[in-house]
């Protein structure tokens, strides 16, 4: 979920790479939603492995169960836990 304007995330394949992007963004234009970063999808589920799957392969359904919801920030993430913890992961360490 975008942390700026508050749409979800949507998954696309741009040139061959898979990513995530604000959905405000994808339909109105980046002027519309400012903020939002474009997060790589491997980047992605290599920061879920070690902050969900406890640093072993990413498995969907781990996450799944775990998390509630991804909030994203022009310069961090948050994952936000079913069991009520959050984890912050500055997205300038991709």
């Amino acid at each position: 979920m975008c942390g700026d304007c508050g749409a979800s995330y949507r998954r696309r394949t741009e040139r061959g790479k898979v990513l995530w992007r604000c959905a405000t963004r994808i339909e109105k234009g980046k002027d519309t939603c400012t903020h939002s970063p474009t997060l790589d999808e491997g980047w992605l589920q290599d920061t879920l492995s070690e902050a969900i799957c406890q640093g072993r392969a990413y498995d969907e359904d781990v996450v799944r169960n775990r998390v509630d919801h991804i909030l994203v920030f022009c310069k961090n993430i948050e994952i936000h836990c079913k069991e009520e913890s959050k984890i912050s992961v500055d997205l300038y360490k991709r």
